[in-house]
């Protein structure tokens, strides 16, 4: 750690991908992020082809953590200190470096929907991420359905739900789901994704009307916070 001021410091760390394909995008052109939790401007990493990289201008707080890649966090610490992503302090006195492993493997998700719905044109499968570890954790995988069955590519090991539902519903579903956990908690099919090969799942069709009580209880949201959907 470099200090550099009373008010502001700079913190080197490390940023390591797990199982990164030969193809895959080179460390020097990623960026990720620290966003301030109580306000402010996200402060900027941008590792060197090793990996190693500097937070600069930090002031004491409390940050979480943007990375742009899919991925499930494998380690992320600062010195001897487990960090979580969703929430985190940063202080000059922190013994450092910052830690990051991201393993970038993958699995396939296949999905049976049982009690299919006919004559639905719009039925959509939903993959939302029900883990704090995975790096876009509040990005929802979408299919959309032309029978029974799905399958889900490419996607990270850690803990999902799936929901089955009328495409109109996917935005607010895709919006509550990641954030809460007990949003159609009974309702939802849980899975867990292993970091390769493929699982099984089987998932119920949600007709609109439990839907739209789930939402009614949860409240409103603020219009930013939908999340996105893949």
């Amino acid at each position: 750690m470099i200090g550099q001021t009373d008010s502001v410091f700079d913190l080197q760390g490390i940023l390591k991908l797990v199982g990164r394909p030969p193809d895959a995008t080179p460390l020097e052109a990623l960026v990720f992020r620290v966003h301030p939790l109580g306000g402010g401007l996200d402060i900027e990493a941008k590792p060197d082809r090793e990996g190693r990289f500097t937070l600069r201008k930090v002031r004491r707080g409390r940050y979480s953590l943007t990375f742009p890649m899919p991925g499930r966090i494998q380690t992320f610490t600062n010195g001897t200190d487990e960090l979580s992503p969703e929430g985190f302090e940063l202080t000059s006195d922190a013994a450092g470096p910052i830690l990051l492993a991201i393993t970038m493997k993958s699995a396939d998700v296949f999905v049976k929907v049982r009690s299919f719905p006919t004559g639905h044109p719009d039925v959509v499968a939903l993959l939302a991420p029900a883990d704090a570890h995975l790096t876009l954790r509040e990005s929802c995988y979408l299919n959309w359905l032309s029978g029974p069955q799905t399958n889900f590519g490419f996607v990270p090991p850690g803990r999902y739900r799936i929901f089955i539902l009328d495409a109109p519903f996917q935005q607010d579903v895709a919006a509550y789901a990641p954030r809460f956990p007990d949003f159609l908690k009974k309702e939802a099919t849980s899975v867990e994704v292993p970091d390769d090969g493929r699982t099984e799942a089987t998932a119920i069709y949600l007709d609109r009307e439990t839907i739209k009580e789930a939402i009614r209880q949860a409240g409103p949201l603020d219009p930013l916070d939908h999340a996105k959907t893949r």
